[in-house]
C-alpha cells in the first residue's frame, strides 16, 4: 500500500524539478509610499479646496437669495407707494369743502348761528 506523500515533500520535490522557490507563507503589508507628513499635507490641502468650494457655493446661493429678496421688495415698495397714493386721494376727498357740506346735510345738520359761535381768547 502506497502512503499519501506529505505537502511538505510534495513541496520539496517541486522545488527540485524546477528549482523555483515557492512561498506559501503570507505576503508581508507593503508600507505607504508617502510619509505621515506627506498624508497630513495632502489631507489638509485637499480640506482647503473643499473648504474654498463650499465657500463658493454658500456665496452664490446668498448672491442669488439676495437678488430675490431685493425683487420682492421692489414689488412691496411699489404696492405700498400705490396705497400711499390712494390713501392721499381720499384723505383730500375727505377733506374737500363739498364733501363735508354733503355730510352735513346727509346727517340733518345745519350752520351754527351766530350766537352758538363762541371764540375762545
Amino acid at each position: 500500500m502506497v502512503r499519501p506523500k506529505r505537502a511538505s515533500e510534495v513541496e520539496a520535490e517541486r522545488n527540485t524539478k524546477t528549482r523555483v522557490k515557492v512561498r506559501n507563507a503570507r505576503r508581508k503589508r507593503e508600507r505607504s509610499p508617502l510619509t505621515p507628513r506627506q498624508i497630513f499635507l495632502v489631507s489638509l490641502m485637499l480640506l482647503l479646496f473643499m473648504g474654498s468650494g463650499i465657500g463658493y457655493v454658500w456665496s452664490n446661493f446668498e448672491g442669488t437669495q439676495i437678488g430675490y429678496d431685493v425683487s420682492r421688495l421692489q414689488q412691496e415698495e411699489l404696492r405700498l407707494r400705490e396705497l400711499n397714493q390712494k390713501l392721499r386721494l381720499e384723505l383730500a376727498l375727505l377733506k374737500s369743502p363739498q364733501y363735508l357740506e354733503e355730510a352735513t346735510r346727509n346727517m340733518g345738520l345745519k350752520a351754527a348761528s351766530p350766537e352758538q359761535i363762541i371764540i375762545l381768547p
